[in-house]
């Protein structure tokens, strides 16, 4: 009986090592391992080079997308937060100018009525004044902390109380 011939390829030592080692790893000879990855590779006509690139192009882009999906995340746990910032400095701006118009007001009323009181009178309305005015401080001071406080709890990355604004990572998955 004769043996059918046979060809030979030469390729580089490390390719050879790589081959060899592989073959060993699935329990194949170098030439029934050399064949099975020959007839992978044409059946399916298959450019190993070209379609290696392609694999790293599709990891890129699943890489992107992920980075995409995280910004998108972080934007809007921005937007969670700094929204409700925004509206409540809104508010307060709100606030302080009708605060310094009826203070204006007051102020030419006071001055009107100035001119027809007493000394005694005068100087009542002035502790009277520094009271409020103590009283004031104490309130817009607690008001501050209470809202740093607030902030902090809700801040990018902590867990959003019921009913906060922002999406949740399934939504955002989508």
């Amino acid at each position: 009986m004769e043996r059918p011939k046979r060809q030979q390829i030469r390729v580089a030592p490390s390719s050879h090592a790589s081959a060899t080692k592989a073959a060993a790893a699935c329990g194949l000879s170098l030439s029934e391992y050399t064949e099975a990855t020959l007839g992978y590779f044409t059946s399916r006509q298959l450019n190993p080079v070209g379609d290696v690139a392609r694999e790293g192009e599709l990891i890129m882009l699943q890489v992107k997308k992920l980075g995409d999906r995280i910004f998108s995340y972080m934007q809007e746990e921005e937007r969670s937060l700094l929204v409700p910032m925004l509206e409540e400095m809104l508010r307060s701006r709100v606030t302080l100018d009708r605060v310094l118009r009826m203070n204006e007001i007051l102020v030419a009323n006071l001055n009107r009525q100035l001119g027809t009181m007493t000394k005694e009178q005068i100087e009542s309305q002035r502790e009277a004044g520094k009271q409020l005015r103590a009283q004031n401080e104490e309130m817009i001071e607690r008001q501050v902390q209470e809202a740093i406080a607030g902030a902090k709890k809700a801040g990018p990355g902590k867990p959003k109380a019921e009913g906060q604004a922002g999406k949740n990572d399934a939504e955002l998955s989508r």
